[in-house]
Order: C-alpha cells, then structure tokens, then sequence
C-alpha cells in the first residue's frame, strides 16, 4: 500500500498526499502540483503532532466515552448490606433468647377462646375500627353506591345505560385508522432530531436509497472461489437487467456520475467490473484469484502484472483482450476504487484491525452488494424506485429458493415500511386479540368456579359472570380505542396489540377480588343468620335485599383497595408519556384511559351483573340458563327450635356458624402461613430477597439501551433473516455515516457562503490542503479525529473526510483537465468522458475547450460572477482517470445551493461559464464522517455504541462552532431512532421516581398511616429494581417501551400490596382492655387467610395467563418489541407475587413486632370479648333482621 499513486502526481486535493520519498499518508496535500500554493515539504505532511486543542478534545471525548463509575455505590451497598446481615443475626439471637417470654397477641390468648389464632378467620375487618378518614368516608361512600347498584330495577338501568356509553364510545372504531409509518413511532415531529431530519432532506437530499444483497456460502467456504464469484456476478446482472416493474429497470433510478454511466454497485466483484464477459476472460486463463489479490491490494490502479501475463497467454492463442478491459482495470465500472473490503466481505472472526487483505480473500464467507438508488424528498418522485424495490424483493426470493452455492439475504428501502405495513393489518391484530380474549375467557371461567360435577354445580357457577366480566374488559379497550380514533388520531400497531392485554392483565384482578368479596360477606352473614337463607328461592323481597346487603358489604370491604390502587395504576402509567418515544406515549396514554375505563365499567356494569347473578343464585335458577330453577332449590323451612339451637350455639350472639372444612387452597395458604412466620423463614426471606436486590442493582450498572429496528417487523419476514445475516457476518455493520453541516444562516452564520469564491478569512474555516487553512479548520478537525482519535473515544472510522472546497480548488485548476468550456455552446460545461484518458483524446479535447480559468492562481479567488457556475459544473461533474476531483457521486448530498440539493447526476440542465448555474447562492454544505459502533447489535437490540457516538458527535459539532466561529449541527439517518436512547436513563429516573412518589403520596393518605405507605411503596420499588436487574439476563435492553413495563411493574406490585396493607392496617386496630395492639404474626396470618388465595387465583395468575396470551399475540405481530414486553412483564408478575406474597408480610411482621419495645402480660378477657363486641354485618346495615 506504499506505492506510488499515480493519480496524485500533478495534482491537488483533500483525498491525496503522497510525501516526496513516495510514504503514503492520508495527509491534505499537494504532489508536484503546479501551484506554488501546494507545495507542501516532507517534514509538514509526515508529522503527526496534533494541536494541543485537539489535544484537549480527545481528552474530553475519552472522559465522555468512559463509563460511569459504580465502585463509591457499590461499597455503599456491600457497607448497607453488612450492617443489614449483622443487626438481622442480632436481632435473630435476642429474638430466639427472650422470645419465648414474649407476649401473644389478645387474639391468640388461650383463655379467650374466641380471639384465639385458630378463630382469625371469624373476625369481620370491615366492623373494626377504621384506619383514617379518608378510608372510613370512602368505605360509607362506595357502601351506599353498592347498596344503589344492586336495588330494585337498578342493575337494569346502569346495564342499559352502561351499554349506551359503550355503544356511543366504540362507534369511533369506524373510523379507526392505523400509522403505517413506522418512523413515526420513533420519534415525534415536533422533535429537535426530526425537524434536522426535515431540513437536512429539504437543503441536501435524503440520504440514498440502499438495495442490498448478502449471499453467504452454502458450504461455509470462501466465496472468493471463481465458481461463486460468476455466480455473484450473475445474480448482480439479474439485478441490474432482469429486474423491472412498468419498464422501469435500476440504471434508470440508481446514482451514477452522468447519464450514460453505469450504476454505483458495491461489491468485490467490482475488481471485474461486475461483467461477466470480464471475468471469464480471467476464469479462462486461470488469473481469476491472481487478479483479485492484486487489485485488493492496490484498487485504485491497473493490474499491470496479470495484464501482462493475460495478454501474453492471449498472444499465443491468437486471441485479444476486449477493449473495454485493456488495461485490467481494477476500478468499478463507475469510475471508483473498491478500496474498503470489510464492506464487501465478510463472514469470518475479526480479532484486530489490522487483518491483510488475504485474510478477507481466503476466509470471507460472505459477500456483500449494495446498489445506491436516488432519493427524493418528494415522495411522489420515489414511486418508480419503490416499485422496483418491491420488484427486486419478489426476484431474490425466487432467486433464494434454488440458489445452490448461496443462501440469498437481501433488503431494499422500502423492505422496512412495506412488512411494517403488513404488521400494521387491522385482521391480523383482531384475529390475535380475539384468540386472547378467549383464551382469557376460559381462564376465569375455570379460575372463578370449583369444579365439581354434580346436579348443584350450575346452580352456584359464575360462568355468566366470568363472561361479562371479561367482556367488561372488552368494552373498555373497544370505547378506548373508539375515543381515540374520534379524535382522528391514526393509532399505532403498540397500541392495539398491547393495550387489550395489558388492561385484561391488570383489570381482571377485580373480577376475582369482587366475587370474593360477595361470597366472603354471604359466609359471614349465613354464619350470623343461616335461617334468612332456607327458604328463599320463594321471597323476592327477601332475595333483594340480601343481594343489596351482600354488594353494599363486598364493595364497603374491597371497594377502597381497588379505588386506591385504580388511581395508582392511572397515574403511575400517566407518568410514562413522559417518554420521547411516540409509540410509548400512545401506549401510556392509552393505557390511563383504558385502565381508567376498564374500572368504571367494572364498578357499574360489572357489579350490575353481580346483583343479578346473585339474585339468580338465590332464586335456585341455573346459571347462563336464567330460565330454568334448579331441581332441589326448594328447602324445608328451620324450625323455630332449630333456629334458637343453631343461633345460642353461635361463636357470635344471633348467629348459627360452625366451622367449615377447609378445602385444598385454603389447607395450602394454612400451610404456608405456618411456614413464613417461622423465624427461620424470616431470616431467610430478608437475607434472600436482600441479595437479590443487591445483585438487581449491579445488573442495572451495566444496563444497555437500545430498540433493534426490527421491532415492529412481523416475526415471519425476510428482514429478520436478513438482519440476522448482516449482524452474523458483516464486519462493517456498526458504521453509519454522520454529516458535520454548516447552513447558512443557522445560529450566527451568514446568509450564504459566496465568499468562499475570493475570501481568505472565510476559506481558512472550511479547506485543508493550503496554506491559508487554518488548523482548526472544519475538515482538518474530523481528519484529526478520525486519524488520531480512539474508534471507541470520537467513534469515527480511520478515513479520510473529504473537504469539497480543497477539491473545488484542484477541479478549477487550469493544470487539471477537469474543468473545461465549450465555447460553441455559449461555453457550457465540457463533461469528460470517464471511459477515455489517452494523450490523443486529452489534445483533443484541450484544442476545443479551453480552461475554466486562465491561471492557476486564480483558483483560490474565483471571481465572482463566475463562482456559482462553476460550483455547480463541480457538483455534478463525473469523476474519471482524469479527472480525480470531481464531486460526482463523492459528494452527492453533501452540497446545497438555494436552500436545495443538487440536482441528479443525470441531469440534462445545461450550466454555463458566468451563468447562474443551478441557483444563486451556496447555502449549505456538509463533511461527511463514518461513525462507528462497536457495542450495538441489531438483533439483540442494544445500541449502547450507537447512542455514546450519537452523544459524541454532538459534543464534537458544538466544540467545532465555539473555537470556529462557525455553527454547526450534526446528522445522521440513523439518529431519529437513538435520540430517545440519549437521554433514556434520565427518563427512566423520573417515570419510575414520580410513579414512587405518587404511590406514597397515596398510600399514607388513603391508609393513614406513613409507616404502610413506605412499606407499599418499598416493595414497588424492590420490584422495579429486581424486573430492571433481570432484564439484561433476559436480553432486554432499555428503552421507552421497557420504561412502560417498569411501569406496569409499579402496578403489578401496588395491586396486591395495597389490599394487603389495608387489611393488615385494619387488623392492627384491634385492641385488648390494655389498649394493646395484635402483633405482626398475628395480622399477618388473618390478612393472608383472607386475601393470599383469592389473590394469587384471581390477581396472580390471571396476569400470567393475560402475559403469555400478548407473548402469542405480540410475537407473530412483531417478535422484537413483543418479546421486550413478554420477558419484562412476565418478570413483574413474577416478582411482584414473591414481594407482596412473600416479602411484605414478613416486613410488616418483622417491623411491628420489633417495635413493641417490651414484654408484658396479657390481661384475659371476657366470653364475649370486651372491647370486641361488634354488630353483625347484616344488623350494621339494616339494624334489624329480615324477615321472611
């Protein structure tokens, strides 16, 4: 690589330096230029000394690049988790040395037998003492709406008005419209990133539009081999030829230097020019390999050698070289040396950076192509191109099917936005949804009912029940996302598969929890008073009112935990939006109001349903068949005997109860019970649950951020397969290109840039190979970075950034033949022909075209009115041997005159010297840098190289406007989708903080006590971390969609912990004559006899069932993002089932009973319980009995 480039000699400009003792170097200079101006010595363009500024920058960078330091946290956290360890194992000795003198809670005093541990069960929390106000007017509140819903013709009503709501709400799904613009998922268009992206297409162009083949080598051999080079080369002529949709064919719409030029295909293959006729030329002589390891070593040059070698074999069989390859040229057919080999090979282990070039050709397993097609920002202009795509897409499928030395990957532009759409069809998302709702269906149906098959069981099913009370569900996701297609918002494909979902998942929690309540109250009051039950199917008043106390009662009793924990759920789902993300803030939104709905519903049309239902099951009517009474309903009424034995017989005055027989749930919560309120286990559960959390917090340390870009590609496309490929075997994946752009009249730049034609000042800010340049000039600082700068601190790749002005420069130099005028056309532009540099056709040509400019010297100052015309026979002039300063394709998309691109390359405007051009002013201009990204992956989904660029970059741009004085912004394609990730973390801080905070808010307020609210909001905190800890494991980075799970994670742990934290709490007003308070084992044990098995049934595994029905829903939709949300709420689930079955009771245990502060005696108390006497809840409710 240290030969002399011929193509340097005599000439000037930004990509070519070559030191007078012929050392390669990437150095902006001159060679043996005519311009005393370019005369560089040796000692200048071989040093390596940097300014101390750039220094300076390079240190910033590498302290920005550094990852933040956890050492100070995690001793803390080792220091916090010694001093937990040993004042546990203190108070673990003093407990198991004194305890047995410890005293018992008056409700396990032997003496009276009916506070005793074995009657818990007996005692009615709602008659207790109320823990505050708030909980005391919400319970006399949601009593009285209970009692109104379930009276006379009242259920009826709410159903019918209900109905209506839903009906009006829902209409809106007529006009319900789905964004099939995936880009608008990612990012907003108010957005800073967007609009640059606006601006950034309207001034230069979008970015070319890419057409890509990937083939890897059947038997995991090089495909370097002759066989599968033609093969290469055939599928590439297939493109090229073969390929058309309405006759358009790809050099109609591909980037090329001029008209008549081939296309710009990458490929190695290019080392033959993408033609066959070339390649079995070499095939035939045996030359293939020979030609492709000397033009991989040298590709801007000849193969002289095997041209030699060819030709001689050539003479001895009479035949001759084609004409178009005289010379074996190794450039493409486009003009351009194919000089990055990790680009168009790949497939192999890259241990360093410095693999040879026989490395790539003996080893590569892969071979890339990649076609550049023109880009419009109109869209209408890309219809043809797109049109292709989709034909070339059809082609390489069939192509892929029978291909026996390749499997066939490939993508086209449009690939991303044509199988989002497909993802995005409204049949497909309701035919999911559906099956889901079914298979949850199903679920509560099985969950709500014991199943014993006798003649009695559907007298006493809640198959009705569990029916509409998932059809509840439905009606609130349908009226959601009817209200929000009313607006005329276009909902997102996240929504709509989500959304269901993760409402039934956390809605149908209250199904269970409402039915218990109501058979809870019904086995209190037929405790209290069996004898209102015998005989009833016949008594309708009887039957109402009943049904009216059993509703007023369950919803007094369950009512204020749901009420509280609705509003948690809202808020802390609410604070999600705040995400950057659109299609996080849609979901949040969605998700408040589908949540806030979903509760109304259950609170009215459910507990309607209810009324009646339990008015059906009193009646002795079967269920779902309302119609027909239930054989044995009929019963003998209890004598007046029976009914005095039964009621003087009662553990409570007026009641006939004798103790069930505890079926197999509840023998396992007894069970369970037991065994958690054991010391051990105590010690135990906050020792294992301690480390866990320790260890969650060291995860969240090395927590990558990121969204792979297939997220929202159904799990079936070929973009998977492709993606899957290019992240497998492209050694080049991870660089995308970053445009450093200077627009004029952007912070306090000027209005345009014309004085670059002749103004010294201002060239010094934007060239590189003069001696005017300054130091810090914009392209000498990215050369420097690039040059000098860690790929893993600046993140640039190791290349040359071209600067247009110093090429402008060498373009108008007489001394080049580049720039030349046909004065019989009004001197209009003489284009060079690319294919020609011979002597004859360069006299010829000079003899009728004269020079841009007469001197060389006026290069540097360009008059005036001749500036813009020659600007633009720069922009679109064709490179060629001759001429190697061209912008051509180089700097397509890099230039703005007039506030717009450049016109194609194909174009047929005719520019002419002195003549306006293509517009008047240079208004925008743009360095082009590869950025690299070695920590990004896209198919895992982190992008953590990626986003540390991105944030680099950014530093980079403002650093250059301060010591330049020349504003500047930076942009790439690839930062719409990382500029939520730059500042996700913070986000993710302030979601799940203010979350935190709203629970705490609410929680003391609605328990009345700061002590519960701190334990309820502890354990969603543990539970936010250990989901957050678990979720690098499980390979989920963090994102804006992960932030709504962390979410729903705080819910998922609010829904149980506030249940369980209010009864406790209720638990704890019971008070002996001493005033002295149960202790913690005790209210433990009561609460989760009471709670743990409705909650786990109910609560618990309807999330797991609702999870694993968005995993089958989600994933044939789109895998990515549908697994992100799968694995994170299948992890909340999971953990915040241990925290609140397991961790909580045990904390709150611990916690009371630590904080008695002394051992005392108990005081025995009366038969009848002193102080806790208490009024039935039938006699609360009426103050006297029923009759009959």
């Amino acid at each position: 690589m240290d030969s002399l480039l011929n193509s340097c000699v005599d000439t000037c400009g930004s990509m070519c330096a070559v030191s007078a003792d012929d050392s390669r170097g990437y150095e902006a200079a001159c060679y043996s230029a005519g311009s005393t101006s370019a005369d560089v010595s040796t000692d200048s363009m071989t040093t390596t000394s940097l300014p101390d500024k750039i220094e300076s920058l390079l240190s910033d960078l590498m302290s920005r690049a550094e990852t933040g330091s956890f050492e100070v946290l995690n001793y803390a956290l080792a220091v916090l988790a010694f001093l937990a360890a040993t004042a546990l194992a203190l108070g673990f000795a003093y407990s198991t040395r004194y305890g047995k003198r410890k005293r018992q809670s008056v409700l396990n005093d032997p003496v009276n037998e009916f506070m005793g541990s074995g009657m818990l069960s007996m005692i009615n929390l709602d008659q207790l003492k109320g823990i505050g106000r708030w909980d005391d007017r919400l319970t006399q509140l949601l009593k009285r709406w209970g009692d109104f819903v379930a009276m006379g013709n009242h259920p009826l009503y709410i159903i019918l008005l209900s109905l209506m709501l839903v009906v009006c709400c829902s209409s809106g799904l007529a006009r319900l419209e789905v964004e099939t613009d995936s880009l608008k998922l990612w990012v907003t268009e108010g957005s800073t990133v967007f609009q640059e992206r606006t601006r950034f297409n309207e001034m230069l162009g979008p970015v070319d539009r890419l057409e890509r083949l990937v083939l890897v080598a059947k038997d995991g051999g090089a495909v370097t081999r002759p066989s599968y080079l033609k093969e290469a080369i055939r599928l590439q002529q297939v493109v090229a030829n073969e390929v058309t949709s309405n006759s358009v064919m790809l050099s109609e719409i591909c980037v090329k230097d001029a008209e008549n030029s081939p296309c710009q295909v990458n490929a190695v293959t290019q080392y033959f020019q993408n033609n066959m006729e070339h390649f079995e030329v070499y095939e035939t002589y045996g030359l293939v390999g020979k030609h492709l390891t000397n033009c991989a070593n040298a590709p801007e040059r000849a193969d002289a050698a095997v041209c030699s070698e060819l030709q001689a074999q050539l003479n001895a069989s009479g035949s001759s070289l084609p004409t178009s390859m005289s010379d074996c040229p190794c450039v493409s057919s486009f003009g351009m040396p194919m000089s990055e080999l990790q680009e168009y090979l790949g497939g192999f282990t890259l241990d360093d950076n410095s693999i040879d070039t026989s490395t790539y050709l003996e080893q590569a397993t892969t071979l890339f192509s990649t076609a550049m097609v023109m880009n419009h920002q109109d869209e209408t202009k890309n219809a043809d191109a797109i049109a292709w795509e989709r034909s070339f897409i059809a082609r390489m499928e069939e192509e892929a099917k029978d291909n026996a030395l390749y499997d066939i990957y490939y993508a086209a532009e449009t690939s991303a936005d044509d199988e989002f759409a497909a993802a995005s069809n409204l049949d497909i998302v309701f035919k999911a949804g559906t099956a889901a709702f079914l298979f949850m269906f199903v679920y509560v149906v099985i969950g709500l009912n014991h199943w014993k098959v006798d003649r009695r069981f559907f007298h006493s099913s809640k198959i009705g029940v569990g029916f509409m009370g998932v059809s509840c569900i439905l009606m609130a996701v349908g009226g959601t996302l009817g209200i929000l297609a009313w607006t005329g918002a276009k909902l997102q494909i996240v929504t709509l598969v989500v959304l269901p979902l993760v409402t039934l998942a956390i809605g149908t929690g209250n199904i269970f929890l409402i039915l218990h309540a109501v058979d809870l109250k019904q086995e209190e009051l037929k405790m209290e008073q069996r004898s209102l039950f015998v005989g009833l199917e016949d008594n309708d008043f009887g039957i109402h009112e009943i049904t009216c106390v059993l509703l007023c009662e369950a919803v007094g009793h369950i009512g204020p935990s749901m009420i509280l924990t609705a509003m948690c759920e809202c808020c802390i789902v609410a604070f999600a939006a705040y995400s950057a993300m659109p299609a996080a803030q849609w979901l949040a939104g969605s998700l408040v109001l589908g949540l806030a709905a979903s509760f109304t519903l259950q609170m009215t049309l459910l507990l309607a349903i209810v009324a009646l239902d339990k008015r059906r099951e009193l009646s002795g009517t079967y269920d779902v068949i309302c119609c027909k009474r239930a054989s044995f309903a009929r019963r003998p009424c209890l004598s007046e005997d029976e009914t005095t034995t039964t009621t003087q017989n009662s553990s409570f005055p007026g009641s006939a109860f004798s103790m069930p027989d505890l079926n197999l749930m509840k023998r396992c919560v007894t069970g369970y019970v037991h065994v958690l309120l054991k010391k051990v286990s105590k010690v135990l559960v906050l020792l294992v649950f301690g480390a866990c959390s320790l260890v969650a917090i060291v995860a969240i340390e090395t927590m990558d951020r990121g969204l792979s870009p297939t997220s929202f590609i159904p799990t079936d496309s070929y973009l998977h397969s492709y993606y899957r490929a290019v992240d497998e075997n492209d050694l080049s994946r991870k660089e995308f290109p970053v445009y450093f752009v200077v627009e004029a009249g952007y912070g306090n730049n000027r209005e345009n840039f014309n004085d670059l034609a002749n103004d010294a000042a201002t060239q010094s800010k934007f060239c590189s190979s003069k001696e005017i340049c300054d130091d810090l000039s914009i392209p000498n600082i990215l050369n420097a970075l690039a040059a000098h700068g860690d790929r893993n601190v600046a993140y640039f790749k190791d290349d040359v950034v071209g600067s247009w002005l110093d090429d402008f420069w060498g373009f108008v130099n007489p001394d080049s033949e580049c720039c030349r005028v046909d004065p019989k056309n009004d001197y209009a532009y003489s284009p060079l022909r690319p294919e020609e540099s011979s002597a004859e056709y360069i006299l010829e040509r000079a003899s009728v075209a004269p020079s841009c400019l007469n001197d060389a010297s006026d290069a540097l100052s360009v008059p005036q009115e001749s500036f813009m015309s020659l600007v633009s026979m720069f922009s679109t002039a064709a490179t060629g041997p001759l001429c190697t300063y061209a912008a051509g394709t180089r700097y397509h998309g890099q230039l703005s005159i007039d506030n717009g691109p450049i016109p194609a390359m194909s174009s047929r405007a005719t520019v002419t010297m002195n003549g306006t051009g293509y517009g008047n002013d240079v208004t925008a201009f743009a360095y082009k840098v590869l950025s690299t990204t070695e920590a990004s992956s896209t198919i895992s989904g982190s992008q953590e190289g990626a986003v540390t660029a991105y944030s680099q970059a950014q530093y980079i741009a403002k650093w250059i406007s301060d010591e330049t004085g020349v504003d500047v912004w930076v942009y790439s394609p690839a930062y719409v989708y990382l500029d939520q990730f730059h500042s996700i973390r913070r986000s993710a801080y302030v979601v799940v903080g203010l979350g935190l905070a709203v629970v705490l808010v609410l929680q003391c307020v609605a328990l009345g006590s700061y002590g519960y609210g701190i334990a309820v909001t502890f354990i969603a905190a543990l539970t936010v971390v250990q989901v957050a800890g678990l979720m690098m494991p499980m390979g989920v980075p963090l994102n804006s969609l992960s932030i709504v799970s962390l979410s729903i994670a705080v819910t998922f742990s609010v829904g149980f912990s506030s249940h369980f934290a209010r009864l406790f709490a209720k638990a704890r007003t019971i008070t002996d004559d001493s005033g002295y308070a149960p202790t913690g084992d005790a209210c433990v044990k009561k609460v989760l006899t009471k709670l743990l098995a409705s909650w786990t049934l109910g609560v618990a595994l309807s999330k797991f069932v609702a999870i694993a029905a968005l995993a089958l829903v989600a994933t044939p939709v789109f895998e990515p993002a549908g697994n992100c949300f799968f694995r994170t709420l299948m992890a909340a689930a999971v953990c915040s089932w241990l925290n609140g079955a397991v961790l909580l009771p045990v904390v709150l245990s611990v916690a009371v009973d630590a904080t008695e502060g002394r051992v005392r005696d108990v005081k025995p108390t009366n038969e009848e319980g002193g102080e806790y006497s208490r009024e039935s809840p039938l006699s609360s409710y009426h103050n006297a009995p029923l009759t009959k």
